[in-house]
């Protein structure tokens, strides 16, 4: 039985995908949980546009990934914070580093996109990858100081 996906299924396919199914799955799984509609001619010209559209929104995130990646090469991020010795008052959020971003570079991300193994407690230099999708990385360098 043909049916489109409305939302992803792990190991059958992604969202507006045609895909070959059993009835049984289908009418018991499928189709009750609203994961999917049967494939009518209406249905597959809906799913093809919604496709297209999809396609067009994933390449121009990409594209704009790529310029925020360009533009963020070999940025030096600086923070001024109290410390003791070497020890901060606190800590380097990913918060604090994407507010950091909007402020001195003009550049807008999630806070999930910044992966810190842990925050960042010490003064010093510091690397933090910047993962803007699944394909595209960068790495920026945060300074910390005394204040």
């Amino acid at each position: 039985m043909q049916v489109i996906l409305k939302k992803r299924v792990p190991k059958l396919g992604n969202e507006n995908d045609v895909v070959n199914v059993k009835l049984g799955y289908a009418r018991n799984f499928l189709l009750p949980q609203k994961l999917a509609v049967i494939a009518s001619a209406h249905e597959l010209k809906l799913a093809e546009s919604m496709k297209a559209k999809m396609v067009a929104k994933v390449e121009a995130v990409l594209e704009n990934a790529k310029e925020i990646a360009e533009k963020l090469r070999g940025i030096t991020l600086s923070f001024k914070k109290k410390a003791k010795g070497e020890k901060l008052y606190g800590s380097i959020k990913e918060k604090d580093i994407t507010d950091a971003l909007a402020e001195q570079e003009k550049v807008e991300i999630k806070k999930e996109m910044v992966k810190l193994d842990e925050q960042l407690k010490e003064l010093g230099e510091h690397k933090v990858k910047l993962q803007l999708t699944e394909d595209i990385e960068v790495k920026i360098k945060v300074v910390i100081e005394a204040e």
